[in-house]
């Protein structure tokens, strides 16, 4: 039950395209300003079509010879020797060496700004030379990303072209020029489109990837579930609640500013041990719940009542945690065989606390093996269990008389004993303990711990990047001032939602799947769930809301403020529908046994026979 294999792969797997995602995200301004420069030109293109007109013979020439050619883009020498070349009238550049280079489609407004005028001319020689140097750089760098070269014709073509009027021949040369460069236009074009696209998205989907990784299915339902702690992180926390921490932390939990935690009942009260010892009797029913699953079988065991159901195997059996990332690394090349197994310790044994307290509730905390987890029980919760199905008092005989002399020397009288509780008190008793026990054995303060923790803060985090990065192109010339209060109302906002969340309080899917462990708990550890549920499940059901009186004791700490729960009428329906699925399954194997008995007798009286 113990994690194996290489912890830092599965740091690596969910945590590193956390931190290339936030990378990423400082992209998203260029992205945004490239999608509006795309836009116009798009929009500019689609309205302003300018096919040049040309004759039947320059068009079925250009058809013929010159249809779907490419342009040929600009090396570093050719833009260099262009930045000083003169202009045709139609726009292009004349090389040294004779060819044209035509530009890509371009608004009016932006053709003037690839040619910018040539610096003032310092009074420093050294200085003047720098700054031409730059200019000529930056000019190159723009002429090659906006000029082209048309291919030579075919050679097989060339005398046809020649043929052709001076005037057709500038048709053609035009209509070269034409559809050339607007194919091009809409290679490049589509090219940054896919540069955008993953600048904008790629964030998107390194996160979904982390969402994917982290996910698991919790032991019994089958819920997906996203647990957002790394293996390093769930170890130390379970590490901080071993042993004698986890005491501490349920005195500070329980602990206000405007009262202390409520006092522990002294150790030497006999509800202790009767406590303990259901709560391990129910810890013998878990370790046994894990091995049948894990043996692949769940016969009924032979100490089990006879008349009771047995809880049937399930598509997901109760056994560690297992995470898709774990399953991924052991995939990997290289792996190790026990790669795919790094799972949590689970299971007993569970710590107990007894505190003096009027409310009548209980509620576990922490996950985890080697005592990092255990249940906290209030003594009226023992009180109202005591209160209720006692067993029939008999007449205490009369004490005996004591002479003077016997009083006098005599030790102290015998504490009064206590009435032992009975068999459907330890069963209540032990319906609450199962329900807690199945919150531990889930995991769901880990669970709710991710979400409310990591989750939260880290979706609210990530709302105040994308926004801080989408409006910084018309905040940059404000300086930092907007980007930073943003940054520090996230911080802010993300430490109050930390301190309010600070501790966990179980969902109504929490509640639901506890109680379905706790019936499957209770049938493993020798009790009966069916007499349990009919007797006891509306009670233990309804402790739950105890929480929501006001002045109540768990209302006053974060573990239930903003916490649900479903009602008790669900949860008891819920019980109960599991319970017949359960004798119908019982139903079922019970007739498969009875045939092959039945089965196995005719074929020993067909052999007696035969003797």
């Amino acid at each position: 039950m113990r994690r194996r294999g290489v912890k830092p792969s599965r740091y690596y797997l969910r945590w590193a395209p956390l931190s290339r995602a936030a990378l990423l995200l400082s992209f998203l301004p260029i992205g945004a300003l490239a999608m509006f420069r795309f836009r116009r030109p798009v929009n500019w293109l689609a309205k302003d079509k300018r096919i040049p007109k040309a004759s039947p013979d320059a068009d079925e020439f250009w058809k013929m010879w010159c249809d779907g050619e490419k342009g040929i883009s600009l090396t570093q020498a050719d833009a260099i020797s262009l930045v000083e070349a003169p202009e045709t009238p139609n726009g292009g550049l004349i090389s040294p060496d004779g060819r044209i280079a035509y530009a890509l489609p371009m608004r009016p407004a932006t053709r003037e700004k690839w040619r910018d005028k040539q610096p003032t001319k310092p009074e420093d020689v050294d200085e003047n030379t720098r700054a031409h140097a730059k200019w000529v750089k930056r000019m190159a760098a723009s002429l090659r990303r906006g000029y082209f070269f048309l291919p030579p014709l075919p050679p097989v073509s060339v005398r046809f072209y020649n043929e052709l009027s001076t005037k057709e021949q500038h048709q053609v040369d035009a209509l070269r020029q034409y559809w050339t460069s607007l194919r091009m236009f809409k290679d490049r074009l589509y090219l940054s489109r896919w540069v955008v696209t993953l600048l904008v998205f790629g964030p998107v989907l390194l996160l979904l990837g982390v969402w994917v990784t982290a996910l698991e299915r919790v032991p019994l339902t089958g819920r997906w579930r996203l647990i957002l702690l790394t293996a390093d992180e769930e170890e130390a926390i379970a590490e901080s609640l071993e042993g004698a921490n986890w005491y501490k932390s349920v005195i500070n939990l329980l602990s206000t500013s405007e009262k202390p935690a409520p006092p522990i009942v002294p150790l030497n009260d006999w509800r202790w041990q009767w406590v303990q010892s259901t709560l391990r009797r129910l810890e013998v029913g878990v370790v046994a719940a894990v091995e049948r699953h894990d043996g692949g079988e769940m016969a009924r065991p032979i100490d089990a009542h006879e008349d009771s159901i047995w809880p049937p195997p399930s598509k997901y059996p109760l056994r560690p945690r297992t995470r898709a990332s774990a399953r991924l690394h052991a995939r990997l090349p290289g792996s190790t065989k026990d790669a795919g197994s790094e799972d949590t310790e689970i299971g007993p044994p569970y710590n107990i606390m007894l505190m003096e307290a009027p409310d009548r509730n209980s509620f576990s905390y922490g996950f985890g093996g080697k005592s990092a987890g255990g249940i906290v029980i209030f003594t009226g919760l023992l009180d109202e269990i005591l209160a209720n199905n006692k067993a029939p008092e008999s007449e205490a005989p009369p004490p005996k008389s004591r002479g003077f002399f016997d009083r006098l020397f005599s030790a102290a009288p015998p504490p009064q004993t206590h009435t032992p509780p009975t068999n459907e008190q330890t069963l209540h008793l032990a319906l609450v303990l199962a329900h807690e026990a199945g919150h531990l054995l889930l995991s769901h303060h880990l669970e709710t711990l991710s979400q409310q923790q990591v989750l939260w803060p880290s979706i609210l985090g990530l709302q105040i990047d994308i926004i801080r990065a989408v409006i910084w192109p018309f905040t940059i010339f404000l300086g930092p001032a907007v980007n930073d209060a943003l940054a520090s109302l996230g911080r802010t906002t993300a430490e109050e939602m930390k301190e309010r969340f600070g501790h966990v309080g179980f969902e109504q899917q929490h509640e639901h799947e506890a109680d379905l462990v706790g019936l499957r708990v209770l049938a493993h550890a020798n009790f009966d769930p069916r007499k349990a549920v009919d007797k006891f499940a509306d009670s233990v059901a309804s402790l739950e809301e105890f929480g929501k009186d006001e002045g109540s004791l768990l209302d006053s700490i974060k573990l239930w403020r903003w916490s649900s729960h479903p009602s008790p009428a669900e949860r008891t329906d819920a019980m109960r529908a599991e319970l017949d699925e359960w004798a119908e399954y019982d139903k079922k194997e019970r007739k498969k046994l009875g045939k092959m008995l039945l089965q196995a007798r005719v074929g020993e009286d067909e052999e007696a026979s035969h003797v």
